[in-house]
């Protein structure tokens, strides 16, 4: 069984869903601890030509600082869905795919959710649907526990069964740190995601990558969105491939 997982991002980038497309069952960190200011609420897009700037979900401080992302909650006093709504307007809609693209946003975004775990996860099952991207979605809630990072990371792929883990690159020195990898009964490979450039309505003269996957789709449409998500990693690290980078870097700037 391939597994991956990751907590729920806001407007997740391409990257993210490369993860869930490389995997067949995906576990999706809901009971993870909100990060104020991270991707957990807010991403990049264009806001004007030639400049991209963060798209943001108000938080609850008050009532969401150290909470569970799937306890934190949104701060719905403040407009900002109508705000985030004529925005993704004014910098989307001459886009090429706006008109395919922009029912589907605007529903996602005036659909009220319980928590920002909830928001964030209807826009990734929807985006995955766009994708034609059907995998089994797990809830790591749905498995209380009181472990953290390498420990929970291991518990949650015993349970989940798994036999293969795929996961971001940027997770192999906590893990490396922790002691507990590489198990045993489970092959670890890292992403190598390497953005490859295509038309955007709202650049100048050079592609920026990294941004959300809204763009890609709002650019050019969701069939060639997946065509970038799938070649975006050439090749997949194993364990021992990234201890060898990571010394190779660390001898480099000795």
């Amino acid at each position: 069984m391939k597994v991956a997982m990751m907590q729920p991002t806001f407007l997740p980038w391409q990257g993210f869903f490369e993860l869930i497309y490389q995997t067949e069952r995906f576990i999706i960190l809901d009971d993870f601890q909100f990060s104020v200011q991270s991707y957990h609420q807010r991403n990049r897009l264009f806001v004007n030509k030639g400049q991209v700037d963060w798209y943001s979900v108000p938080i609850q401080k008050s009532l969401s600082f150290g909470e569970q992302l799937n306890h934190t909650l949104i701060n719905e006093i403040i407009p900002w869905r109508i705000k985030m709504w004529k925005r993704i307007q004014q910098n989307y809609s001459k886009a090429s795919c706006y008109p395919l693209i922009s029912p589907f946003i605007e529903k996602w975004l005036f659909e009220k959710q319980n928590s920002l775990a909830a928001q964030n996860i209807a826009f990734i099952k929807m985006a995955c649907e766009l994708l034609c991207l059907k995998r089994e979605f797990i809830l790591s809630s749905a498995s209380p526990s009181v472990n953290h990072r390498s420990t929970r990371v291991a518990e949650l792929l015993r349970l989940s069964g798994a036999d293969s883990y795929y996961c971001a690159s940027g997770s192999f020195d906590y893990m490396l740190a922790d002691g507990l990898f590489p198990l045993n009964n489970v092959k670890v490979f890292f992403q190598d995601f390497q953005p490859k450039a295509y038309p955007q309505k709202g650049s100048k003269n050079s592609f920026i990558p990294y941004l959300s996957v809204l763009d890609a789709f709002m650019n050019i449409g969701p069939e060639l969105t997946m065509n970038l998500i799938a070649k975006g990693t050439e090749k997949w690290l194993t364990w021992d491939e990234m201890k060898e980078r990571r010394n190779n870097f660390l001898q480099g700037t000795a």
